[in-house]
C-alpha cells in the first residue's frame, strides 16, 4: 500500500464536526505576497455562502479543479500538489495526485500512484475508489509544435492504493470522467477529438462508450439519475482576439435527449454540480481573459446557483481576495438544499 498522510505544508481542521444540513465545498486559492503565503484549501459553506469553514489546505498544498464526494458525503476527493509521482517513463512524474480526506476535516492522505496528468478525481459512490484521466504522450510531430497523445481511464483503490487501467488507450482523444451515476454503474464522460466536445457514458461493466449530447462539456449525473446538467461553450472564434464566448448551463434527461438551456452568459461556466434535492444547481462563473479570451480563473469570480428550472439566479460566494474553482454539494439524507426562493 502507497500512501502518505499530509503533513507538511497542510493544516488539517480535525476536529470539525462534520457539517449538518445543506453543505457546498469550494476549492479556493488565495494570493500572498510571496509564493509561501499562497494558500489553497477546500472550504464547505451554507446553501447561500454563510458560516465558511476550513476543511483542509495549506500553503503550497493543492490545486484547483473538481471535488467529488462519496455518496453518503462523509468521503472527499480532490487534487493535491508538491508529491512526486513514483510512475514509469510513459506517463511522466511530479503531476497532481489523488488526495482524500474526511467531512470532519480528519484522515487526510495523498496517493502518489494515482496521479492526475490529464484529468481530475471522480469519486465513486460506495468511497472505495476513485476514477480519473491519464494521459501519455505517444509521439512529438517533426518540424512542428505539435504533439500527440493518448487517454485512458483509471481507478485508485483507496484501501490498498493500487491503480489500474479500466478503459483502452485511445490515441489522439481525451476521455475525462466527470460523474457516476448514483448505482455506480456509470460514468459520465467529457469525450474531445479534434477540438470537437460531447458527453458520452461508459458502462462500467461492459467498458463501452454511448454518445449523450453533441457540442457538450463536463456532464453531471443528478442525484436520482434521471438527468444531466452539461455545459455548452458557444462563439469561440479562433481568428478573432479576445474572443468573446458565450456558456450555457442545460439540463437533458439522462440518456441525453430533451435538452433544454437553463442559462446563457457571457463568459465562462464550469463545473457544474446538483443539490441533493435535485432542485437547483451550482456553477462557477469566470470572465474570459482580455488579451486571449481564453479561461483564467481570477480573483472575486463567483459561485452562482440556479434553480433547475431556470429561476432565480443567486449569487452564492464570491471574495475579491479569492480565486474560486470548483465547487460541491455534500450529498446525503438531511443536506437537502431544495429550490432557491426569490
Amino acid at each position: 500500500m502507497v500512501l502518505i498522510t499530509l503533513l507538511f505544508g497542510l493544516s488539517v481542521h480535525a476536529g470539525a464536526a462534520t457539517p449538518e444540513g445543506p453543505r457546498l465545498a469550494i476549492s479556493v486559492f488565495k494570493n500572498g505576497p510571496g509564493e509561501e503565503d499562497e494558500s489553497v484549501e477546500v472550504i464547505t459553506t451554507g446553501p447561500s455562502g454563510e458560516d465558511p469553514r476550513r476543511l483542509v489546505g495549506g500553503p503550497g498544498a493543492f490545486i484547483g479543479g473538481r471535488l467529488s464526494w462519496s455518496g453518503a458525503g462523509d468521503l472527499l476527493a480532490f487534487s493535491v500538489s508538491g508529491v512526486k509521482g513514483i510512475s514509469s517513463e510513459p506517463f511522466g512524474a511530479g503531476w497532481p495526485v489523488v488526495g482524500v480526506v474526511r467531512a470532519d476535516g480528519g484522515g487526510a492522505r495523498v496517493f502518489p500512484r494515482a496521479f492526475l496528468n490529464g484529468g481530475e478525481p471522480i469519486m465513486a459512490p460506495d468511497g472505495d475508489s476513485v476514477i480519473f484521466q491519464r494521459v501519455k504522450l505517444v509521439k512529438v510531430l517533426p518540424g512542428r509544435e505539435n504533439y500527440l497523445f493518448s487517454s485512458s481511464i483509471w481507478r485508485l483503490d483507496l484501501e490498498g492504493g493500487s491503480v489500474r487501467r479500466l478503459t483502452r488507450w485511445r490515441l489522439a482523444a481525451f476521455l475525462n470522467p466527470t460523474s457516476y451515476s448514483p448505482d455506480g454503474s456509470t460514468l459520465a464522460a467529457e469525450y474531445s477529438y479534434r477540438r470537437q466536445f460531447r458527453a458520452v457514458a461508459i458502462d462500467l461493466r461492459s467498458r463501452r462508450l454511448s454518445p449523450l449530447v453533441r457540442d457538450a462539456r463536463e456532464p453531471t449525473y443528478s442525484p436520482d439519475g434521471t438527468r444531466l446538467a452539461f455545459v455548452r461553450l458557444r462563439n469561440r472564434n479562433p481568428t478573432s482576439l479576445p474572443e468573446r464566448p458565450i456558456s450555457e448551463l442545460l439540463v437533458a434527461d439522462a440518456d441525453g435527449s430533451g435538452a433544454r438551456r437553463l442559462l446563457r452568459r457571457k463568459g465562462y461556466i464550469s463545473f457544474p454540480a446538483w443539490d441533493p434535492s435535485g432542485r437547483r444547481l451550482t456553477f462557477t462563473r469566470d470572465p474570459p481573459a482580455e488579451a486571449t479570451g481564453d479561461l483564467e480563473q481570477e480573483p472575486g469570480n463567483k459561485v452562482m446557483a440556479i434553480n433547475v428550472d431556470g429561476t432565480c439566479l443567486t449569487r452564492v460566494f464570491t471574495d475579491p481576495e479569492l480565486t474560486l474553482y470548483g465547487s460541491t454539494w455534500q450529498p446525503g439524507i438531511g443536506r437537502e438544499a431544495g429550490p432557491i426562493n426569490c
